[in-house]
């Protein structure tokens, strides 16, 4: 495709977008970029196409694309707004707050570093989480969630999953993250139980429902051993692990005790 072709395809989603029409636009703006749609039109696109998917409920798509944006873009400001707008619509207040504040102060005449002071210390609420994780095991190896040390926590791994939605059941939820987290299709869940999970993670306390379903999925039981899947709103990875590492205490997982549905 030429480059008019490319400009074409992105008038052509805008115009959908601007119907109200955004599943139609949606695989024209993916069109559109992955035929070479450059300069300030490829940042718009990837703006609003972003902004699309998340009218669409597919927040974590929407956050991934957003973060692409560099810092320096002329457009990074709105992409922010739209981040933050995301990040509200995947449950994580506190961060799409201040996502906001981080886009505002910078227009402001005054009071900018009082602002970006309490903007760092923001603190997702306390609250109980009602959450759906999926244990995907074969031949001896689980896939699992790598979270790298950091100065407050060591390394360790998390069953893939997510928050449930109000209204929502928890099979749904775990579809649905799945599908949003790592673009995989659950073909078979079945629950293997519900645990209790409460802790402290960098300075602040956590309590968790945990729905724990074990999980068939071809596509990724087709994953590599030695490869890495990056999750879509994270800098996280998923990949394989020895399910014997585990059990031994080599390897942590989270939430606990959750291996230990598995017979």
């Amino acid at each position: 495709m030429t480059e008019r072709d490319a400009d074409a395809l992105f008038a052509r989603a805008g115009d959908f977008d601007a119907a109200g029409d955004e599943r139609a636009a949606v695989p024209l703006y993916r069109e559109a970029l992955a035929a070479g749609l450059s300069g300030e039109s490829r940042m718009r696109a990837v703006i609003q196409l972003a902004s699309s998917l998340r009218v669409l409920g597919d927040a974590s798509g929407a956050i991934a694309l957003l973060r692409t944006v560099p810092a320096d873009d002329p457009l990074a400001p709105a992409a922010r707004a739209f981040l933050a707008l995301a990040l509200f619509d995947d449950e994580k207040p506190a961060a799409a707050l201040q996502t906001a504040l981080e886009a505002l102060t910078p227009t402001l005449p005054a009071y900018r570093r009082s602002l970006d002071a309490y903007a760092a210390e923001l603190a997702a609420p306390a609250r109980v989480r009602a959450i759906a994780v999926g244990l995907v095991v074969d031949d001896g190896w689980i896939l699992g969630e790598e979270y790298p040390p950091t100065s407050r926590h060591g390394g360790f791994l998390r069953a893939p999953g997510g928050g449930i939605e109000f209204g929502e059941s928890a099979a749904a939820a775990l579809r649905r993250e799945f599908a949003e987290e790592l673009d995989a299709e659950v073909d078979e869940a079945h629950l293997l139980g519900v645990t209790e999970n409460i802790f402290d993670a960098q300075g602040k306390r956590g309590h968790e429902i945990v729905h724990v379903f074990a999980v068939r999925s071809q596509a990724l039981a087709a994953l590599p051993r030695a490869d890495r899947l990056d999750v879509r709103d994270s800098d996280t990875t998923v990949g394989w692990y020895r399910l014997a590492d585990i059990h031994r205490g080599d390897l942590t997982f989270h939430p606990p005790g959750v291996v230990d549905l598995l017979g």
